[in-house]
């Protein structure tokens, strides 16, 4: 709640208007003006005649009698000037002339008063002297509201520059969530459809090693359908993904096929892309272990260093090829970490010694995953 004046004024149909002055507005009005009754008051002693005919004590005794007279005009016209503002007006002339009329009220109440302490001497015509000081008033007064207005522009196009930018960070996100859903799209058939073919091969060729693994792909999905529509999974979650899709693949592999997993329990709660594990060991099988007949061992593991989660899924096929990590799944991958992380994400493919290929997915620790696609 803002602490201020507040007045409240009854409007067509009986609508209630209400307007609020803070008092920081008044606190800072009250300062301008203050300073510039005080820049005013000095002009005295900047006579420097007074000095060849009036001692130091005498002139500055002097200032401060002038000082309280301008106060008094002052804190007249700033009394008038913060009751004009609580006056509801709409238009910016009509708000114009409205405080033209305040500083002329508070200026005549003000020298009203300056005369009543201190009448003029006999034969100064009084009407002259009072327009004279309230035109001089109307003009301090504009060039202080002047200050006001620029001031107020100058916030009011940094607000402006500043909800801008938080429209454009807005539509970069919307962008991105846009992008990130395209990806996922495309991954979530071609990683079904795969399988899925090879269901269809061995059931043909096969139908009791079919049927096993007809029921492990059904276990498969179970694990994997609650996740394609989840915005984060959990490394377990991907790691148990994994781990079925590889029991789908060892029906058909027999021997040709072994698989580790080496998943510390402490990283195994930490958020992590959906179906990115699981596009690595697709990849690993496809490209890896399936164009060698004695087939290979797949390694899946995590750690943590340095800040960073590292998750490798390190296969003992054919090792690298000019075309590794070049396919669409891994092209998918690659993107989905870069509008997640930017530069924090990072996918890598070496050779795995003795054989085969190592790729590595590097995200940042602290918040691997979060805002998932």
């Amino acid at each position: 709640m803002q602490i201020g004046l507040r007045m409240t004024k009854l409007v067509g149909h009986g609508h209630v208007a209400s307007q609020l002055i803070s008092w920081w507005f008044v606190l800072r009005g009250g300062l301008l003006a203050l300073l510039i009754i005080f820049a005013l008051s000095t002009q005295l002693l900047f006579q420097f005649d007074l000095y060849e005919n009036w001692a130091l004590p005498d002139i500055l005794l002097g200032w401060l009698d002038h000082f309280v007279d301008q106060l008094i005009v002052g804190a007249c016209i700033f009394a008038a000037v913060t009751a004009a503002v609580l006056v509801p007006v709409n238009s910016r002339a009509g708000k114009l002339l409205l405080l033209l009329i305040s500083i002329t009220l508070g200026a005549l109440a003000g020298e009203a008063l300056l005369l009543l302490r201190a009448p003029l001497p006999p034969g100064i015509f009084v009407a002259g002297v009072l327009f004279a000081k309230v035109a001089r008033w109307l003009v301090i007064g504009g060039l202080a509201y002047m200050f006001f207005v620029f001031q107020r522009q100058a916030a009011e196009a940094a607000t402006r520059a500043h909800e801008t930018d938080l429209q454009r960070i807005q539509f970069d996100r919307q962008m991105t969530e846009a992008r990130l859903q395209s990806l996922r799209a495309q991954i979530e058939p071609h990683f079904l459809f795969n399988t899925l073919a090879n269901v269809q091969q061995l059931y043909r060729t096969e139908p009791e090693r079919g049927r096993r693994m007809l029921g492990n792909f059904v276990a498969y999905l179970r694990a994997a359908l609650p996740q394609m529509r989840h915005d984060e999974t959990t490394l377990k979650q991907e790691v148990e993904l994994a781990r079925a899709y590889l029991e789908v693949l060892q029906v058909r592999m027999g021997k040709r096929l072994n698989a580790r997993l080496d998943i510390p329990k402490e990283l195994a709660a930490l958020p992590f892309p959906p179906f990115a594990l699981s596009t690595l060991t697709e990849n690993a099988i496809k490209h890896g272990l399936n164009p060698l007949p004695e087939g290979g061992a797949i390694e899946i593991t995590a750690r943590a260093e340095n800040g960073r989660l590292k998750v490798s899924v390190a296969d003992t096929g054919a090792g690298l090829q000019r075309n590794s990590g070049t396919g669409a799944g891994i092209a998918n991958l690659r993107a989905r970490l870069a509008a997640l992380y930017g530069d924090s994400g990072n996918l890598a493919f070496e050779a795995n010694l003795p054989r085969g290929i190592r790729a590595t997915i590097v995200v940042p620790l602290g918040d691997a995953g979060v805002g998932g696609d």
